[in-house]
């Protein structure tokens, strides 16, 4: 049998106990902005997984598509791959050369 003043104890630190939860519970609820933060934190943490999983997959379907690919072409792709500077510059200079022609038979 219990005594009636440990059984009120006991019911006393679980009413606390509980309350205390309640009113975190409550504070978070009322937490717009940091509810809002935490959800724009897990909203950028998503985005950047699915990037990198994108990345990985063509990363994937490249290095596929280059391996299938005749050797000389493979093997230009590859250099083109260790220089992506001077690929841009190339590409560059073979818009502005197309743009200049395309002006001059105006």
């Amino acid at each position: 049998m219990t005594d009636p003043k440990e059984q009120l104890q006991r019911d006393v630190e679980r009413t606390r106990r509980e309350l205390g939860e309640t009113v975190e519970a409550l504070a978070h609820k009322v937490d717009v902005p940091g509810r809002v933060k935490e959800q724009a934190q897990e909203t950028a943490d998503r985005v950047k997984e699915q990037a990198h999983e994108t990345v990985v997959r063509l990363t994937a379907a490249t290095n596929q598509a280059v391996d299938s690919l005749p050797t000389p072409v493979a093997e230009q792709v590859e250099k083109a791959r260790r220089h992506p500077g001077a690929l841009a510059a190339a590409l560059i200079a073979l818009i502005v050369a197309i743009w200049a022609f395309s002006r001059r038979n105006r």
